[in-house]
């Protein structure tokens, strides 16, 4: 089954993450890479950089960044292809485990949602 996992911070004690981090988060991408697991990795501009777009009242409506309301960054996004929740959730937490480690002070979560998937052969939805 699949499943996205959005990272969201909420404190950042520094401008930019150290390199320590990276060198983390590369270890955790490499362990799920190397049991087939990880299916995509991203990172995210702010959603300053985008756009939202509304069905409400029966209208659609766009409205462009900046977000006064936005008050967490989503940073990065990973796909993992596991058995279930929990086995997502593990994923989840060794990656905000390489921050604990290497960004003292750094603050999030890591919203794990299941991938719905079409059914086989879904008009317009084969891949």
């Amino acid at each position: 089954m699949k499943f996205i996992c959005l990272l969201h911070e909420t404190a950042r004690p520094t401008a930019e993450p150290p390199v320590e981090l990276f060198a983390a988060i590369g270890a955790v991408g490499a362990a799920s890479t190397a049991d087939g697991s990880l299916i995509e990795v991203g990172g995210l501009l702010p959603i300053s950089t985008g756009a939202v777009v509304t069905l409400a009242d029966g209208a659609v409506t766009t409205t462009d960044g900046p977000f006064v309301e936005a008050r967490e960054l989503v940073g990065s996004y990973a796909v993992y292809d596991v058995a279930d929740a929990g086995a997502a959730a593990k994923k989840a937490a060794d990656f905000l485990e390489a921050h604990r480690s290497s960004w003292p002070g750094w603050e999030g979560w890591i919203e794990v949602r299941a991938v719905m998937e079409a059914p086989s052969g879904a008009p317009g939805l084969d891949a």
